[in-house]
């Protein structure tokens, strides 16, 4: 390879890396606004299922891969849900609880390499006295196929 092709290489592979890390930070405003937005002794829960390699169970339709949303009608959700339905990994599912962990937990870091296949992580968010008990699950999900992030507020 030339030099001039190793620059250009190099450049794309950098300008890759900072749109991914920009695209993740977007997720984080709308899902500190969800996680705020939820009222004291409520409980408010959004699913984001993606598959790989397949179409959902309940499709006939065949895919290559799909993603899906459920907010359950909760407006301040809906936000997270459009924000996943453009953004989020359907291939490497690991990448949308892992930035959502990062969202909430600012100092959290993972290794780039590191491929997360199923975590559960429960933390608060908030102040002292006001704020949500937030549970990040990604699992698989038997009845759709493919995986699950689930992402729980509790109030408080």
């Amino acid at each position: 390879m030339t030099r001039h092709t190793l620059s250009l290489m190099s450049c794309l592979i950098a300008l890759a890396a900072y749109q991914s890390a920009s695209a993740s930070d977007g997720l984080c405003e709308p899902l500190r606004a969800f996680a705020a937005s939820v009222n004291p002794g409520e409980t408010r829960v959004l699913k984001f299922h993606t598959i790989w390699g397949s179409n959902f169970k309940d499709r006939a339709e065949p895919g290559f891969g799909a993603k899906r949303c459920d907010y359950a009608g909760y407006e301040p959700g809906k936000a997270v849900c459009v924000y996943l339905m453009k953004y989020g990994a359907i291939e490497f599912a690991g990448h949308n609880a892992k930035s959502a962990i990062q969202c909430l937990s600012s100092k959290t870091r993972f290794d780039p390499r590191a491929q997360v296949h199923s975590i559960s992580v429960s933390l608060t968010y908030g102040e002292k006295d006001r704020g949500s008990l937030m549970v990040i699950q990604l699992e698989e999900q038997d009845e759709l196929g493919g995986m699950v992030l689930k992402i729980k507020a509790d109030g408080y």
